[in-house]
């Protein structure tokens, strides 16, 4: 069941709720003869309730205004949580006037609203038809009527809930077939090109040997093999996006401890890791489960990164939580750092500092490409001497028990 709060910018969720919230206002202003009405929702990231509607006789609204938990005559219902009926709130000792000159009678009802996921607002009805105070009777009816409503709004959600995680479904699989595809055709590309190239390779190091050692023709035959291992770490590059993108493609989902993938990843460079590099975990094994499109991927490609920017030493400090509805894997280095005019580019297919024969440029590109899967991003910030820190942002919808 998702939180219906008015801070979040579903707004399909925050109409359905207000729609029909509004008609039950007026259903039951209209049977408890009420000329006055309103509701509000609760706003959870700032702790205060907003109104969404303010109903009277002339069924005129008035601007939205906004309640902290425990102010005012909604603040403290909503903070007691439980049904009020006020006959004569002068004689009250709840809720003294102290100012509250919205509602010309002296009495009202005011009932939180409570659904599967919690709290979600509250609401109020004054101004009796008749002048007479409200009764135990009206209190009643009108705790019973938000009771069933609120049941039915649940009900209301869960369905629109289950019509957009099959959206989302599809979504995913439309995206997953395009890179299986993209991915078939890299893999049938690579193996056209890797056995012609494998011949040249093999024929111009057979003539390397054979020729000269200062032959200026040995120095064309070494430009000539410089290109060639560009072309096959491009050719290698491709491969492993296949192989990736081929075995994420399966449409079952398949979920992965978080904490085992990045513990996979550190073990899978072990040997790159030396006396001189010092490990920080900010992470421990209560990280949850993530479906499985590739991320491993991603974090062995960050951490080798790491690793190679701190030749003399350092420092990697990896963590891992989630604040709000982001699941977040940050990997922050004391290395070389990067300026900016190359920290732009870093995601740029065949972009890369090291040397023709290091890398092909297209590590970063491809996990950009996965997160992209995740409808997430990578944050970078880095300065040159001042190391660099990389976060990998992912929605929690993609977290086990998350849709």
């Amino acid at each position: 069941m998702r939180i219906i709060d008015n801070s979040q910018g579903n707004k399909e969720t925050i109409n359905i709720s207000k729609d029909f919230l509004g008609s039950v206002l007026k259903e039951m202003m209209s049977v408890l003869q009420a000329e006055c009405g309103s509701f509000f929702l609760l706003d959870n990231q700032n702790k205060e309730l907003v109104l969404n509607s303010f109903l009277n006789s002339q069924d005129i609204n008035i601007q939205a205004v906004k309640r902290k938990i425990g102010e005012g005559v909604a603040g403290k219902v909503f903070e007691i949580s439980a049904p009020v009926l006020v006959k004569d709130i002068d004689r009250d000792p709840r809720f003294r006037r102290n100012g509250f000159n919205h509602y010309h009678t002296k009495s009202f009802i005011s009932i939180p609203l409570s659904c599967s996921s919690g709290p979600i607002g509250l609401i109020n009805i004054a101004d009796k038809a008749t002048g007479e105070p409200f009764s135990e009777k009206d209190l009643l009816f009108a705790v019973t009527l938000c009771k069933y409503a609120c049941a039915v709004l649940d009900n209301m959600l869960n369905s629109l809930s289950i019509k957009e995680e099959k959206e989302n479904l599809k979504k995913q699989k439309n995206i997953l077939e395009k890179y299986a595809s993209v991915g078939k055709l890299a893999a049938g590309i690579v193996h056209e090109i890797n056995n012609p190239l494998d011949g040249i390779i093999r024929y111009t190091n057979i003539s390397l040997n054979q020729i000269e050692p200062h032959s200026v023709v040995k120095e064309y035959l070494l430009e000539i093999k410089k290109g060639l291992d560009r072309i096959f770490g491009i050719t290698k590059s491709l491969l492993e996006f296949s192989h990736l993108v081929n075995s994420t493609s399966s449409l079952t989902r398949r979920y992965v401890p978080v904490y085992d993938l990045i513990e996979d990843s550190l073990d899978v460079l072990k040997g790159r890791f030396n006396n001189h590099i010092r490990l920080v975990k900010k992470y421990n094994n209560c990280l949850p489960r993530i479906l499985d499109m590739g991320l491993s991927h991603v974090l062995i490609n960050i951490i080798k990164n790491a690793l190679d920017a701190m030749p003399e030493g350092g420092e990697l400090e990896i963590e891992s939580g989630i604040r709000d509805s982001i699941m977040y894997i940050s990997f922050k280095d004391t290395g070389i750092g990067m300026p900016e005019e190359i920290r732009s580019r870093i995601f740029e297919p065949f972009f890369s500092t090291k040397g023709a024969t290091e890398s092909a440029g297209l590590g970063l590109a491809i996990c950009s490409e996965v997160i992209n899967k995740y409808e997430g991003k990578i944050e970078v910030e880095s300065s040159l001497g001042g190391g660099s820190t990389f976060r990998i942002l992912i929605p929690k919808k993609y977290l086990e028990n998350e849709q």
